[in-house]
């Protein structure tokens, strides 16, 4: 009785982390007026009904040393406010990574098993499914984001092709573990954020995608025929779309990856901003010079951008912690990584498969954006760290 009714204390805080994960390949196309993001909204009312919840149950869950490590980062950034160049910048910078730390700790707190993960990836799933049906109805009206790039609405079409990337291996792997009906809709859907990855026009997004398919080739020998076709139709949808599906202008800026990569103008663009943040790095190597605080330190380098209202912004996220919170922020940040590649290697050969597929799909999706301080990354460390646990306490048990 007192387990049933710990659940029914807990239900609402999981239905609406269910939504607030859900909401997150959207948070940009949804604002409520005087609130924000929906996205945000909805992880206020969860953060209130999580903390009822444990109030009512008189308990916490223990931290592991990945949500010590995350909280450590965030402290430190807070911490970075004081010797900021630009104070406001970092300010809202450590703001943000506050409402993450929440959302991760939710995560931590309230999925303790591996059907309620399961539950989670299937709820970004359709989320990244839902996005992708928006950009292509974008791209049917020929609502351009940018030139001859679409994305829903919101969205920058390089962060939203990573945000739909990390879904893909999500979909490989919970397919085989639905029922006929919603496995269905996972096929579906994974075909769909292929689709919409194409009309991002994303040269980072379509390599990070065909990475994600490493899944399917580390778990082919023990999947079912179905899943293996499954496997092979996204695969192909991809790679037909880069060569003859996809609209000619997504075509012809995709068959411009090796020409970028080697000699192109954004890579040039890029690597003038790293330069710089690399010189603003040298100067302050401890301390950093504040969280969020890189777009008015490079300036000095390379002068006001052109477009009015525009901010440089580091496209690296490595290189965004190391210039703005110095090598303590940097190291943080790294051993948090590290827990995480530890964690993954502790699981078994499924979820091992899944999540180191994933996190590579994020470090080469974040080696040109700076996504330390998004949503779907801090997803990514609470379902590995939630993962971790699950398999932790599975394995005390066989012992006992």
């Amino acid at each position: 009785m007192k387990v049933r009714a710990i659940l029914l204390i807990e239900r609402p805080t999981w239905v609406l982390l269910c939504a607030m994960v859900f909401s997150l390949p959207l948070e940009k196309a949804v604002i409520l007026a005087g609130f924000g993001t929906f996205t945000r909204v909805i992880g206020g009312l969860c953060l209130a009904s999580g903390l009822a919840a444990v109030a009512a149950r008189r308990s916490m869950r223990r931290p592991n040393a990945g949500l010590i490590l995350a909280s450590c980062f965030v402290a430190w950034s807070g911490a970075t406010y004081f010797w900021s160049v630009a104070p406001p910048s970092t300010a809202a910078r450590f703001a943000t990574l506050v409402q993450l730390f929440i959302m991760l700790w939710l995560i931590w707190e309230f999925c303790r098993s591996q059907t309620r993960q399961w539950w989670l990836m299937r709820c970004y799933v359709y989320g990244a499914a839902l996005s992708s049906v928006l950009t292509i109805l974008r791209y049917a009206r020929n609502q351009q984001t940018y030139y001859r790039r679409y994305a829903t609405a919101g969205f920058d079409p390089n962060d939203l092709g990573l945000t739909l990337a990390l879904a893909v291996p999500m979909a490989l792997y919970l397919a085989p573990r639905c029922g006929r009906a919603w496995r269905w809709l996972v096929w579906l859907s994974g075909l769909l954020t292929v689709a919409a990855v194409l009309l991002t026009a994303s040269r980072m997004a379509l390599v990070a995608t065909a990475v994600s398919f490493l899944y399917a080739v580390l778990t082919w020998r023990g999947a079912a025929p179905a899943q293996r076709v499954f496997s092979l139709a996204m695969l192909t949808t991809l790679v037909l779309g880069a060569l003859w599906l996809a609209p000619s202008a997504s075509r012809e800026r995709l068959a411009t990856l090796h020409t970028e990569i080697t000699r192109g103008t954004t890579l040039h663009n890029r690597t003038q901003i790293w330069k710089a943040g690399l010189k603003v790095f040298k100067r302050h190597p401890l301390k950093g010079i504040g969280a969020g605080a890189y777009p008015d330190a490079v300036y000095p380098w390379l002068g006001r951008p052109s477009v009015p209202g525009h901010q440089y912004t580091a496209h690296n996220a490595f290189l965004s912690v190391a210039v703005e919170t110095g090598l303590t922020g940097a190291t943080c940040f790294g051993l948090l990584l590290a827990v995480l590649a530890v964690s993954i290697w502790m699981l078994r050969a499924p979820e091992r498969a899944l999540w180191f597929t994933t996190l590579l799909v994020w470090a080469i999706g974040v080696s040109t954006l700076t996504w330390e301080h998004r949503k779907p990354t801090w997803l990514l460390i609470g379902l590995t760290l939630a993962a971790w646990a699950t398999a932790f306490d599975r394995l005390e048990k066989e012992r006992a």
